[in-house]
């Protein structure tokens, strides 16, 4: 079998979860003996590429291009279409296997119909039901999926906003028509879906999986000089983009009540982003935050295993955020706003816990709880962690959902 992933970016270039996500499936495959390789392209890059490389076995030809448009040219980039229909014809695979296409278009999708290629598409968010991604307005209100025609002139247009046409989710779906099977992580997005006016015989849920690589890299240098400065604190760790959407401004207000009430409280934040929501976190630097920066996703093992909780504050409908299952294969318990597919992931009081998604004072209540457990119990929870992670977020499993879905389409 034959497999080509269409990705907007792939390691070492990446922006969150699902690049890593897409990795992962890829290396998996590979280790099955399926032919799998990747094509990266992307309308939004900083200059012209198209060239190869490898990244930890997977093979990946990398197009970017420089150009900028109209929204409709977001929906269908006739520069990008021709590239990928030259690109299939050269690999010539069995199926084609597409996760996000905003800097892309639904190229890929023409593409694969004039060329007869089956098509399963994995959905990391809400692309094809909002301009945003997220269902997200500007003044932090959630939208419903239900709505026939989404008013989208107060949409939070701060990270990622594209094809913002009259009769979107109609174009949308009559352009991803083909596609044989919508592959969720979580059940929260198939039902944002499934309310929206897709069949939900459609969709199948198949959690992400994590192999070694997200341990094999080696750790940054600085962390034996944090884990020393930082050995006796009690730590939390928040890892990804610095955001509102990631709820970052709400983790900034509950650091006095946590400053107060968790003794040696230090938070390591590993990420970069918006400079507002960074300044927020900047407030409390030395004192009790540390800015780590970005790092890539295989140097973050050692600062999960140092946390004692690693902190996931979302006020979207976040799908399936990839820090949870990497924070549990480390052996670090979670709190997690209860908000999108986060509450599918944790176990209250066993593997992590849960908050009201935006309540900086439940965030921290539950926080102080957790740092306030004797040490018994906070062994056990990470204990728990681990055993969980590997019984549903081993990379076997997830391959093994991977090829049924594959020979499924492929009849």
């Amino acid at each position: 079998m034959k497999v080509l992933f269409i990705v907007n970016f792939f390691p070492p270039e990446y922006v969150g979860g699902a690049e890593v996500a897409a990795f992962n499936s890829c290396y998996g495959l590979l280790q099955r003996g399926v032919e799998c390789s990747v094509l990266s392209v992307n309308a939004r890059s900083p200059q012209h590429t198209d060239q190869e490389y490898v990244f930890k076995g997977v093979k990946v030809r990398q197009v970017g291009y420089y150009h900028t448009g109209s929204q409709v040219l977001t929906v269908f980039d006739p520069l990008i279409y021709r590239r990928i229909v030259q690109e299939l014809r050269a690999v010539k695979p069995d199926l084609v296997h597409v996760h996000n296409v905003s800097g892309t278009s639904l190229a890929p999708f023409v593409a694969c119909q004039r060329l007869g290629l089956p098509v399963v598409l994995t959905l990391h968010d809400h692309w094809l039901l909002c301009p945003n991604n997220m269902l997200f307005r500007g003044n932090g209100i959630l939208c419903d999926p239900a709505m026939a025609r989404p008013s989208c002139s107060k949409c939070y247009r701060r990270y990622d906003f594209w094809g913002n046409i009259p009769f979107r989710r109609q174009i949308y779906a009559w352009l991803t028509r083909d596609v044989r099977r919508f592959i969720s992580p979580s059940q929260c997005l198939v039902e944002l879906h499934v309310a929206a006016g897709y069949s939900r015989e459609r969709f199948g849920v198949l959690r992400y999986g994590l192999g070694p690589g997200f341990s094999d890299g080696e750790p940054p240098t600085l962390i034996p000089k944090w884990l020393s400065e930082d050995g006796e604190a009690n730590v939390m760790l928040f890892a990804g983009q610095v955001v509102e959407v990631k709820g970052t401004q709400v983790l900034a207000k509950a650091l006095p009540l946590l400053e107060r009430y968790v003794e040696r409280l230090r938070l390591w934040v590993a990420g970069a982003g918006d400079e507002t929501c960074m300044n927020e976190l900047r407030r409390f630097v030395p004192t009790s935050v540390r800015l780590v920066g970005k790092l890539q996703f295989y140097e973050l093992k050692a600062l999960y295993a140092a946390a004692g909780l690693t902190i996931v504050p979302s006020i979207w409908y976040d799908n399936s955020p990839m820090v949870i299952y990497e924070s549990f294969l480390a052996g670090t318990p979670v709190l997690g706003a209860n908000i999108g597919g986060i509450p599918e992931l944790i176990q209250e009081g066993d593997t992590g816990y849960l908050f009201i998604p935006g309540d900086a004072v439940d965030l921290a209540e539950k926080a102080i709880l957790h740092f306030a457990r004797p040490a018994s119990e906070r062994q056990a929870m990470r204990q728990a962690c681990i055993r969980w992670a590997k019984e549903n977020f081993n990379l076997e499993r997830h391959v093994d959902g991977l090829l049924e879905i594959y020979h499924e389409v492929l009849g």
